[in-house]
């Protein structure tokens, strides 16, 4: 009787064994039949449609059939580089450019694999490679010129532009750059603001500001600003300097501190709030933000000071930016809260945007509430912000809102809002 059953078992096992036999030969025969040029097609569809390990599966099947296919070699980089596997992508597409120096698409990836990394050196190396065997290539000009600016030679990737536009002048890549360039080098901005706040139930408010900025290799952009404000029929005045000095790589600090002659605004202000560039898109920041109302002194670290914790997370997708920015405040009785919400999407370029905001609670750090430490209001606000480039030197800035604010316990009153900014460079 075992002997009938092991000799079934072994009969089932050699069954599926030719199954499993047949099932793979038949799977090789069916790829085999497939020519490599619709394979290509194949892996090319998947790679664009964010199927990239397939897409690299399909490019080594046509690889085993010739090793020389180099458009599947260079489709096979690309998706290395596209995700982040920048070696990987190095050592396939070397590998062409070794067999075949001149060979162009190879050549081309090179070139934005190390564009993606930062490596602008090897990207203008790999550019003079392909301009040794095409000459006045726009393509290889035109990243030569990219690589040169992000390492800081923009006189020089200023010269490749111009050189490209003389032989096309349509090309359109060579002049927004060489507009950005010349752009850049316009450190200095000069900005004026008007702002008012209209009641339900009392007289506006006005606000004014002019502002001098200068971007500096050592401490990022710098700003001194004059800010004038009427409110309660007393004007205030107030000095400040913002700064954003770079601490490391992907982190920044926003400074900020300010003196006034202790109307409508704080006597003293300090602000410091690190930020830091996180990977995929995030942004982060956590600060705090000192005031100081004691007229008789800079400096208080008594009930006339409000100190202001606050931060922010952020996170780019595509052409939008969302964030949040709470706000904890440490009263005389207890802690105050509101945070913000933005949404924004950016237009033609990163200075182009639209942008609603939404708040719970003042934003007790702008200068229309920073006035008095105890004049902290429950609210609940919307808010939409333009900002458009206008021609090469300046920036238009628009603004409307509305707010709801409990000014005592029960009684509420309406403010509207607007906003008006222009901006030049030089």
């Amino acid at each position: 009787m075992r002997q009938k059953e092991n000799a079934l078992i072994k009969i089932i096992g050699l069954l599926l064994a030719a199954t499993i036999s047949l099932t793979v030969v038949g799977q090789k025969g069916l790829s085999d039949s497939i020519p490599s040029a619709e394979l290509l097609l194949k892996a090319r569809d998947a790679a664009f449609n964010n199927r990239k390990v397939e897409a690299r599966q399909l490019c080594r099947q046509i690889l085993l059939r010739d090793s020389t296919y180099w458009d599947a070699a260079v489709l096979m980089g690309r998706t290395y580089a596209w995700d982040q596997k920048y070696d990987s992508a190095r050592i396939v597409l070397k590998k062409i450019i070794m067999a075949e120096p001149g060979y162009y698409d190879a050549v081309d990836a090179l070139i934005d694999n190390e564009l993606y990394c930062g490596n602008n050196l090897e990207a203008i190396k790999y550019a003079d490679l392909g301009l040794s065997s095409h000459p006045n290539e726009a393509s290889f000009l035109y990243k030569k010129a990219r690589a040169l600016n992000n390492s800081g030679n923009s006189l020089k990737a200023s010269e490749i532009l111009n050189h490209i536009i003389s032989i096309d002048p349509t090309d359109k890549k060579a002049v927004d750059l060489l507009l950005s360039i010349k752009e850049n080098k316009m450190i200095n901005q000069l900005k004026l603001n008007y702002w008012a706040d209209y009641f339900s139930d009392q007289d506006s408010w006005q606000f004014f500001s002019a502002a001098l900025g200068r971007k500096t290799a050592r401490f990022g952009t710098v700003i001194l600003r004059y800010n004038n404000a009427e409110r309660f029929s007393k004007v205030g005045h107030q000095l400040e300097i913002d700064a954003y000095p770079t601490l490391a790589k992907s982190v920044y600090l926003y400074f900020n501190t300010g003196i006034s002659n202790a109307t409508n605004f704080p006597i003293s202000r300090l602000t410091l709030e690190p930020y830091f560039k996180l990977p995929k898109g995030f942004e982060f920041s956590a600060g705090i933000r000192y005031m100081n109302f004691d007229k008789t002194r800079l400096v208080a670290i008594d009930s006339n000071k409000v100190i202001i914790y606050t931060g922010t997370i952020g996170k780019y997708i595509g052409s939008y930016w969302i964030s949040v920015r709470p706000y904890f405040i440490s009263g005389n009785k207890a802690w105050s809260k509101s945070v913000n919400l933005t949404f924004r999407r950016y237009l033609d370029d990163a200075d182009s945007y639209l942008s609603l905001v939404l708040g719970s609670g003042i934003s007790p750090d702008v200068q229309q509430y920073a006035y008095d430490p105890n004049y902290f209001l429950k609210s609940n606000k919307i808010t939409l912000e333009y900002r458009q480039k206008m021609a090469k030197h300046f920036f238009l800035d628009l603004a409307g809102g509305f707010a709801r604010e409990e000014i005592l316990a029960g009684v509420k009153h309406d403010k509207y809002s607007i906003d008006l900014g222009i901006s030049y460079l030089f």
